[in-house]
Parts: C-alpha cells; sequence; structure tokens
C-alpha cells in the first residue's frame, strides 16, 4: 500500500466517523419527530373505515413527509456543524437502504393489485412495511450507529410477528383499525421510544 492509499484510507475512515457522529446527534430528534408524526397519523386514521388502496396511499403520504422532515432535520445539522451533507458515507447509507425500499414498493404494489378490494390486504401491508423498513434501518446501522441495527432487527421482529397473525387471519384483523394501529404502534410509539432512548445515550457521551 503507498502513502497516498493509506492518506486515502484513513480520510474515509474519518469521514465515516464524523457523519457518524452528526447521524448520531441529529437522530434522537428526528426519531422524535418521525414516532409524533406516526403517532399523530394513527389518530386521524382510526377515525374511519376505509379501503386498503386508500390506506396505502394515506400512510404512503407520512412515510414522504416523514422522510422530508428527516433530510431536513439531518441536513439543518450538518449546516451547524460547517460539514456537507451528500458526502460518500450518506451515499452508501442511501445505497444501503434503497434494495429494502424498492423491495416494499414493489410488494406493496402486487399486493394491492392481487388483493384488489380484499380486506386481506390490510392484513398483509402493515407486516411487509415493517420488515422491510427494518432492513433498510439495519442495513443504514452499518454505516452509522450500532444502535440502528438494533432498531432494524426489533422492527423485523414485529414485522415477522405481525405476519404470523395475517396468516391466522382471524376476523376482527380485517379492519382499516386495527391496521392504523399497528403502524401507529410501531413506527409511531416505536420511534418514540427509540428517539428518547437516543437523546439519554447521547447525553451521557462526551463530547
Amino acid at each position: 500500500m503507498t502513502e497516498a492509499e493509506a492518506t486515502a484510507q484513513l480520510q474515509t475512515i474519518r469521514s465515516l466517523m464524523e457523519r457518524a457522529a452528526v447521524y448520531r446527534r441529529a437522530l434522537g430528534p428526528t426519531l422524535l419527530s418521525v414516532g409524533g408524526l406516526g403517532t399523530l397519523a394513527m389518530a386521524v386514521g382510526v377515525l374511519a373505515s376505509v379501503s386498503a388502496a386508500w390506506f396505502a396511499s394515506f400512510w404512503l403520504g407520512v412515510a414522504i413527509l416523514a422522510v422530508s422532515v428527516s433530510l431536513l432535520m439531518i441536513r439543518t445539522q450538518a449546516l451547524r456543524a460547517a460539514e456537507p451533507f451528500w458526502t460518500p458515507p450518506a451515499r452508501r447509507v442511501a445505497s444501503a437502504m434503497l434494495p429494502p425500499v424498492v423491495a416494499a414498493i414493489a410488494a406493496t404494489t402486487v399486493l394491492l393489485i392481487h388483493l384488489a378490494g380484499s380486506p386481506r390486504a390490510l392484513l398483509w401491508l402493515p407486516p411487509v412495511w415493517l420488515v422491510c423498513y427494518g432492513l433498510a434501518v439495519h442495513a443504514a446501522g452499518f454505516f452509522t450507529i450500532r444502535a440502528l441495527r438494533r432498531l432494524g432487527w426489533a422492527y423485523v421482529l414485529c414485522g415477522a410477528l405481525a405476519g404470523l397473525f395475517a396468516a391466522a387471519q382471524p376476523a376482527w384483523l380485517e379492519s382499516s383499525r386495527h391496521a392504523h394501529l399497528l403502524m401507529g404502534v410501531t413506527f409511531g410509539l416505536g420511534h418514540l421510544a427509540a428517539g428518547a432512548w437516543l437523546l439519554v445515550v447521547e447525553r451521557k457521551t462526551p463530547a
């Protein structure tokens, strides 16, 4: 290894560590914001009985809003730290999360087409989203902080458990209110709990 190659590798490692620190500082407030949006969306969603297509469209809108808020908060944190946002580490995180996101979109499309007009779609959409989201978060954890990998596993396990209930297909699960509650508890309250925990850890972490 030449001196130039060694220097380049050290710069890459330093960039990854600095980016992880930025993500760690921004993740707590970001997760709290996402959790608040998810909880609010649950409260709105349970007020009406809706179709699977409406349910999917509603939560897609919530997801787009949550991603926009998250990017804005992380971007603001990077600006305060006088650091660029779209760095090579940031691109690695986005690339790692992309395959599960694409899988979620594809699975959602197949479910809505195959189960069009059937309440069974409301059984399967949340488990699919939970597993795919957990995989995306777990992948991001390899480039940010270890706690994200644990959070990813938690969502994967929640999705698998929800899938087992969906396979049993009890009648009371075939309702939009149940689906909204499941989304609110996992994506809403789950993010609130994770964000609060990260803020506590960040306060205990030496600067």
